[in-house]
């Protein structure tokens, strides 16, 4: 299948590891452009050699930025716009916050929660959507987390800061459906990233568990009895960056070997 994607210039932010590093090779497989996005050069020029290894002839271009401040959002879309003159894809997707239960998080903690999962897609978004709007072409896909829809335990600034864009995004899906740009967020469960391996520890530590075991035991919990792998999550980003996902806007889609419960 051809998904239409060559010459697209897409953003991935958190792109150095992880599920961002395999987003970002999914889309460059299929002939995108693509700027990747993170705070670290070092593990940005890590991330950009291993990428070319796998993907011959990847069009590649890397940003060393802190997502954080408010003025760094347009600084992602500018330097999109600089390397190659137009932006179709963004994909938004930032690492967690720290763990911690509702009553026992300062104001500043929550704030800084929002300002990093929640404020961050709000600016890129609104820097973003212009330049898609010249071409009459866009997809925004939100890396968010399960637990928006099915709350863990212990991870409540992620799930409270992670929830606002869900209805953030389903408002600006209404507004730019007819430009020709989708708006999508997908929902991870348990993949085996570094993140994963951190949550799993913080967590292990929290309920007096062997952080040995920890992983085993998420994956018990998945009725696949496995743990995700990142690149089963870029494929499905690059489908959505696509232009066969065309009519599809609006959704919130769980990644997560049928872990969710909801019947809805």
């Amino acid at each position: 299948m051809d998904l239409g994607l060559k010459d697209r210039v897409a953003v991935v932010c958190g792109a150095s590891q992880g599920m961002g590093r395999a987003i970002a090779q999914s889309l460059a497989a299929e002939g995108a452009r693509v700027l990747l996005v993170a705070r670290s050069a070092d593990k940005l020029q890590a991330a950009q050699v291993e990428i070319a290894e796998h993907v011959r002839g990847a069009q590649l271009a890397t940003l060393a930025l802190d997502l954080t401040p408010p003025d760094s959002a347009a600084a992602v879309v500018d330097a999109a716009r600089t390397h190659w003159g137009r932006l179709d894809v963004l994909v938004t997707n930032t690492g967690g916050p720290p763990p911690g239960q509702p009553l026992d998080l300062d104001d500043d903690k929550f704030m800084l929660a929002y300002q990093q999962n929640f404020m961050n897609v709000v600016r890129l978004c609104r820097h973003a959507v212009p330049l898609m709007r010249e071409n009459q072409y866009g997809r925004i896909v939100n890396v968010l987390a399960l637990s928006v829809r099915q709350i863990e335990d212990n991870l409540v600034l992620s799930s409270t800061s992670r929830l606002g864009v869900v209805a953030y995004s389903r408002y600006l899906a209404e507004q730019v459906a007819n430009d020709g740009i989708t708006v999508n967020s997908v929902l991870p469960g348990s993949i085996h990233t570094e993140r994963l391996g951190q949550v799993a520890a913080n967590q292990a530590r929290h309920f007096g568990r062997d952080p040995d075991k920890e992983l085993e035991l998420r994956a018990t919990r998945v009725p696949m009895q496995r743990l995700g792998r990142p690149d089963e999550m870029g494929d499905l980003v690059a489908f959505l960056a696509s232009e066969r996902a065309a009519f599809l806007t609006g959704l919130n889609i769980p990644v997560d070997g049928g872990q969710l419960r909801s019947v809805v």
